[in-house]
């Protein structure tokens, strides 16, 4: 069914560029054979599909293929610690921490080392081979409708990069307040939607929330947010939420207004689908094409920059036990430096482009960016 009306503010909706006309991509690589058909709120601004995705749409795609926890270990132990020390400057020492979507477990580790005192329970629908649970930790498959009726209450939910992947974020919300312990905390961490960035990509975003769609949302499950912080410079474009059963809302943070940020999708969604283009002309005198970069900003390349992909015969990245499974073999860096003639394709994240093409121009290699394209 097709939506024209916000389904967090009941806002009217417009619709936003698509970046490819036939396919696009999960958070974790995967490729799916349907366009990225997306609506953006004129009232609180929420970006969401313009088909609705069911439940049982949303189980299929956390199935057992879903791979983004364990694609990338050191990444995912890296990004664990980086959201343990946001998390604990946030919120007090807990005794019973529920996180729901936990990935791999790494994040609960954390906190439950910097927390002593505190028991934790993590699910999620993909969860990985982990280590086994213990007295402190436990950890099962499931989504938040899976929680053992005799789990909680907890004094402290987590949900990090979870509620944009929810049919409902309402009906999420008020999943979590009802583990609620009294007085407890939950911390919703998403990706910041103020302005538009890569999260809006992916098939699986089934909202981009914005501070006010956030807050309308938490405000129909009875909850209001103590406060509101942007995420560390070295975390990315996240956003966290600290929410009650009572508290008062903080103050609004500055955004663009829905108008405004219609227009930037609009122009961010376009620039990429004309980003394909584009790369086959700056790699046309290539006559070797190498990725650098093997992670999901190259797999944002290979769905929506497909014709150039398919010309990449191999990837190469510093470290290449963190590669993910993209097509092209991947290389070791060395043996791309004995290739004459070799363009590389930059296939990172915009904002460390430039710096990367200066290392790979003084290696004497052909780099072919696209962050004057599409800027962080």
């Amino acid at each position: 069914m097709t939506q024209t009306r916000c389904p967090i503010c009941a806002g009217e909706a417009a619709g936003l560029a698509w970046p490819h006309p036939g396919q696009s991509m999960l958070s974790d690589g995967r490729i799916v054979q349907r366009p990225l058909a997306k609506l953006s709120c004129l009232g609180c601004g929420a970006g969401f599909h313009a088909s609705g995705i069911s439940g049982a749409e949303v189980r299929t795609i956390y199935d057992d293929d879903y791979a983004l926890a364990r694609s990338s270990p050191k990444s995912d132990a890296q990004r664990a610690r980086a959201y343990c020390n946001w998390i604990r400057a946030e919120a007090a020492a807990p005794l019973n921490i529920l996180e729901v979507g936990c990935g791999s477990g790494a994040l609960l580790r954390e906190l439950l080392q910097v927390w002593p005192g505190a028991c934790g329970f993590g699910l999620d629908p993909a969860l990985p081979a982990a280590g086994p649970s213990d007295g402190r930790l436990r950890l099962a498959r499931g989504f938040v409708a899976d929680i053992p009726e005799h789990a909680g209450p907890f004094d402290l939910v987590i949900a990090v990069n979870v509620i944009e992947h929810t049919e409902a974020p309402q009906t999420f919300l008020k999943a979590l307040r009802s583990r609620l312990a009294p007085n407890g905390r939950i911390v919703i961490v998403c990706p910041e939607a103020r302005s538009p960035n890569l999260e809006l990509l992916f098939f699986d975003h089934l909202y981009s929330l914005t501070q006010a769609a956030l807050l309308a949302a938490s405000a129909s499950a009875s909850l209001a947010a103590s406060r509101h912080v942007s995420a560390p410079r070295e975390i990315g474009d996240f956003q966290m939420v600290v929410l009650e059963a009572n508290a008062s809302r903080p103050t609004a943070s500055p955004a663009s207004p829905p108008q405004e940020l219609l227009a930037e999708r609009n122009d961010y969604l376009g620039r990429w689908a004309r980003l394909d283009q584009i790369l086959l002309e700056r790699s046309a005198s290539a006559a070797r094409l190498v990725a650098f970069g093997g992670g999901q900003t190259a797999a944002l390349l290979r769905a929506y920059a497909p014709r150039t992909w398919s010309r990449v015969d191999a990837i190469t990245v510093d470290d290449p036990s963190e590669a993910w499974t993209l097509g092209p073999a991947v290389v070791p860096y060395r043996d791309v430096l004995q290739q004459s003639g070799c363009g590389v394709l930059v296939a990172t994240s915009p904002h460390v482009q430039a710096v990367l093409a200066e290392r790979l121009s003084r290696d004497g290699l052909q780099p072919i960016t696209w962050n004057d394209l599409i800027p962080h």
